[in-house]
């Protein structure tokens, strides 16, 4: 699917996941990365990309991918579409990465690693029971700076066109105010709820959630 002039936007393929930890690196990280540093990212974001229903990838005119998006269904709003994976599930690297993550046992780079568990930190601020009952939520949308040409949009376009198509009513996301909130703000999504960081700082986390009865077809 052409969404503008610059992407196209198409489902995931399991030849994208190192395009994929890339976009991931790029949208999140700034320092510099080793070989160990991009095997782990590459780990973490096929588990990721493997919890999750579907996911969509955006290429540039190069055919590389530079940005993707993942949706997770409620099992309330429809146990078909909860129980369908897009991605086939690898147990083995689910079970290895958990495992070495919590026992410490990746030879990460100091800087990278002190990055990563800022990043991890601000995920556990998430409150599950800020999020409400909702038919899908949006689990991640990473980008390269290319999102300010169009491509966050591009790929959020293709996301809630395909949760529309599914019959699903409500689309809800987890950020935080050091991430690119104001893009949801741009786009129609309504903040429900809110919660200060656990370390007393002025961030917060927060929820946000779309109505899709409110998209034209």
């Amino acid at each position: 699917m052409k969404n503008n002039e610059l992407f196209h936007v198409r489902p995931y393929k399991k030849t994208d996941i190192a395009d994929c930890a890339t976009c991931l690196y790029e949208g999140f990280f700034t320092s510099p990365i080793n070989e160990e540093d991009r095997a782990f990212l590459q780990e973490y974001i096929q588990v990721l990309l493997e919890k999750c229903n579907f996911t969509f990838v955006a290429e540039n005119d190069s055919k590389k991918v530079v940005g993707f998006i993942c949706g997770k269904y409620s099992p309330e709003f429809d146990k078909k579409l909860a129980d369908t994976y897009v991605a086939k599930k690898h147990y083995g690297v689910w079970f290895r990465m958990f495992f070495k993550f919590y026992l410490r046992m990746y030879k990460l780079s100091d800087v990278f690693k002190t990055q990563f568990n800022g990043f991890f930190a601000q995920l556990q601020e998430r409150d599950a029971k800020a999020f409400g009952k909702c038919d899908l939520e949006l689990v991640a949308l990473s980008s390269m700076v290319d999102y300010r040409k169009g491509l966050g949009t591009a790929l959020l376009n293709q996301f809630l066109s395909k949760a529309q198509a599914d019959g699903a009513d409500t689309v809800q996301l987890f950020t935080n105010t050091l991430a690119s909130y104001h893009f949801y703000d741009k786009r129609g999504f309504r903040q429900v709820a809110s919660k200060p960081f656990k370390d007393g700082s002025e961030n917060q986390s927060l929820v946000y959630e779309y109505s899709l009865k409110e998209r034209p077809l």
